[in-house]
Parts: structure tokens; C-alpha cells; sequence
């Protein structure tokens, strides 16, 4: 066979290829993002944790670890949180849940209003962007004194905008529960940490289609303002690779990363059994 035969073959191998698989020439020749985000995978659960504030629930040890806290805003710049952060996600057809361990050596937390200004207290927040066929996001905070903020963004906010109506414009059922290691709102000695486990109902994510599809892809961000009375102001940190911005903005939603909602895993006995 001829050198000109061969690569006539190998022209209609590439050909079919691109057309069996979905992607142009176009794919090919364009580099892909070398820092874009593997999705997170959130795992289903059959046995849901007690709300306690407590990592001891066994469904917790199959969740995958989030500890990548950082401060992508300063671009090449970018470096670990000061204070550590390990956080789980979890799924099943009533809720998502989350679970939260926070390093903190300054326990403080005074804002105690449901939807008050949360961000000004040590607080852990999450950001979720459903899939592209939903308009809008949301925001769940909950601060060291277990004070809870939640609210749906029909698009990116703005400061122009009238906060306080949006955020009094839906009602949400989250639940949560903190465990402090240290003293709340004593300035002047060493705390260990916080931790916060809570429970989001799918009802809460009505605006958007509610519970996701098994496979479906959402986009989030988990986020947290660390209060020290040692430090000028808070240190912001994100798992989320938020570089659109050369300051600290928790709404960028077109930079959550991806998750995807994984399903129920058959139990291994049942593994091959033919249906009757």
C-alpha cells in the first residue's frame, strides 16, 4: 500500500472519529484550560446524617473532601487560606447536606438575625449555580453563632440593586447546627475551631427545577470569611477558582466549579442478577 493510500486512510479514520464523538477540528486544535476544575463529585446517600454539628455520621466517610481554600483573586499571587477548611457534600431525594471543619483561633460571631449581615462574623457560605438551563443562584450562609442567611439571586448582584427586597423575597427551610472548639466572641485568647453541619431541602431550589437529575451538573462555590482580632480585616478564601476579578467577589458564578450528582450504587450482591 502506498504512502498517499495511508494517509487517505488515516484522514477518513480522523473524520469519522470527530463525527462519532461529538467534537470539530476546531476542539482538536484549540488548547484546553490547564487549571479547569475536575467536576466534584456528590455522593448519594441512603442514611442521611443527624443534624448535631458532629462529623460522625458514617455516611460522611464516603464524601469527598473539599480542603482546596484559597485566594484565587490574587492571580499569580494565589496562595492556601491561613486558617484550614474541610468540607463534605452529600445527596438524596429530600436534601443536600453539608458539613464544614473549620481551623479558627478567634471564635467570633454577633450578628444573631435571621439574614442579617452574616459576612461581617466568622461565617461559612455556599454558592450554587444549577445547570445552564436555569436563570439565577443562590446563597446560603451560616455564621459561629449558628445564625443562619439564605437567598435566591435572579442574576448577579448588583450594588445598585434593592438588596433588602431580594433577600426578603423567598422563603427557605435550611437547617443547621454548629459545635464550637473555644470560646464565642472572646477576643483576647486561642480558640481551636468551628464546625457546621446542615441540611438544604430541594424545595429551597423551586425557582431553578428543584432536585437535580442523577448525572446532572451544577456549579458551586464554598466560601468563608475568617475574623481575627490579630489581623487589619477578615480573610476571605474560596474552593471555587474565582479569577475574573483581582478582588475578592463570592458572585462570580460563570467561575464555580462544576459538581455532578451522583447516583444510587447498587449493593454488590445484586451486581449482575438477571431480572426475571
Amino acid at each position: 500500500m502506498s504512502i498517499k493510500s495511508i494517509r487517505k486512510i488515516l484522514v477518513l479514520a480522523f473524520i469519522l472519529t470527530v463525527g462519532l464523538y461529538g467534537f470539530s477540528l476546531a476542539d482538536v486544535l484549540t488548547p484546553q484550560p490547564k487549571d479547569k476544575p475536575s467536576p466534584y463529585t456528590c455522593k448519594w446517600t441512603n442514611n442521611p446524617p443527624i443534624i448535631d454539628g458532629k462529623p460522625n455520621d458514617a455516611c460522611w466517610d464516603k464524601a469527598i473532601a473539599i480542603d482546596n481554600f484559597h485566594l484565587p483573586w490574587l492571580q499569580e499571587k494565589d496562595r492556601p487560606s491561613r486558617t484550614k477548611t474541610k468540607a463534605k457534600l452529600l445527596w438524596d431525594r429530600d436534601n443536600l447536606y453539608y458539613l464544614a471543619q473549620m481551623e479558627d483561633h478567634d471564635l467570633f460571631a454577633d450578628v444573631v438575625e435571621h439574614d442579617g449581615k452574616t459576612w461581617d462574623n466568622d461565617v461559612f457560605e455556599i454558592f450554587i449555580k444549577p445547570s445552564s438551563k436555569h436563570t439565577g443562584y443562590y446563597e446560603f450562609q451560616v455564621n459561629a453563632a449558628n445564625t443562619f442567611f439564605d437567598c435566591f439571586f435572579p442574576k448577579k448582584r448588583e450594588l445598585t440593586e434593592n438588596f433588602a427586597d431580594i433577600v426578603k423575597a423567598d422563603k427557605f427551610h435550611m437547617e443547621a447546627k454548629v459545635v464550637l472548639d473555644g470560646t464565642l466572641n472572646k477576643r483576647d485568647d486561642r480558640d481551636k475551631g468551628w464546625t457546621v453541619e446542615g441540611r438544604i431541602p430541594w424545595v429551597d431550589f423551586a425557582k431553578t427545577g428543584g432536585m437535580p437529575n442523577i448525572d446532572e451538573v451544577w456549579n458551586f462555590g464554598l466560601c468563608r470569611y475568617d475574623y481575627d482580632i490579630k489581623e487589619k480585616g477578615p480573610e476571605l478564601s474560596t474552593s471555587a477558582p474565582l479569577k475574573s476579578k483581582t478582588h475578592a467577589d463570592f458572585h462570580l458564578f460563570q467561575d464555580y466549579a462544576p459538581m455532578v450528582f451522583e447516583g444510587p450504587i447498587a449493593p454488590a450482591s445484586t451486581l449482575g442478577r438477571v431480572p426475571a
